[in-house]
């Protein structure tokens, strides 16, 4: 083999892990993070029967959880949140509620331990 060609292979080889080991880094340190909800963010709706966020990966139920809160701030849910058996969902059921605006404040902890956190609003009519 001349020396060129095994230069190319080298940097080939080499360009070849680097990729490889980015790529497998970036999906071990991913955080999850909210992939859909329900009510939808700044939505206006009927009263709804609970609340629901989809996850982009599975969390930690002893550490992950929805409270929702009227325009006071005053905690409305009097159930503890709920995830899903695979972990990609969280839920709390709701009373009945009266129009208003209510937020609501979710903190979820992956499986690889990263804490992420968040809320939105939504609209009762």
């Amino acid at each position: 083999m001349s020396r060129t060609l095994l230069r190319k292979a080298h940097l080939g080889l080499t360009l070849f892990v680097l990729t490889l080991s980015f790529a497998l880094t970036s999906a071990a340190f991913a955080h999850t993070h909210p992939a859909a909800m329900t009510p939808a963010a700044d939505s206006t709706v009927s009263a709804p029967d609970g609340v629901m966020i989809h996850f982009t990966g599975a969390v930690e139920s002893k550490f992950s959880h929805i409270t929702v809160t009227d325009a006071t701030g005053h905690v409305v849910n009097k159930d503890v949140s709920a995830v899903s058996s695979d972990g990609k969902m969280v839920s709390v059921t709701l009373p009945k509620l009266a129009p208003g605006i209510y937020t609501v404040n979710w903190v979820a902890v992956s499986v690889d331990s990263h804490r992420s956190q968040g809320d939105y609003k939504f609209t009762v009519k």
